[in-house]
């Protein structure tokens, strides 16, 4: 199957020219896009955040919530007695 060819179509050097201002801007855009994308990802990965991120992994890999709690039941178990 043949990628359809957008520029049969152009027969003068002003469509040519036309074109290929079009092209510029819609690369232009695309940079434009990428580089917002990669501010957001910069200020969302911190230390902090990455770090943050790990521990809620790591808890709730390990159960230390559930740990957590039941240490707190036994507690107040523990001082109503």
């Amino acid at each position: 199957m043949r990628p359809k060819n957008n520029y049969r179509d152009i027969k003068t050097l002003d469509e040519l020219t036309a074109e290929l201002l079009r092209c510029k801007q819609e690369i232009d855009a695309q940079g434009e896009s990428v580089q917002e994308s990669l501010g957001q990802v910069q200020t969302f990965y911190t230390p902090r955040h990455v770090a943050l991120s790990a521990f809620q992994r790591f808890a709730l890999d390990n159960h230390l919530y559930t740990i957590g709690i039941n240490a707190v039941r036994g507690l107040r178990k523990l001082l109503e007695k």
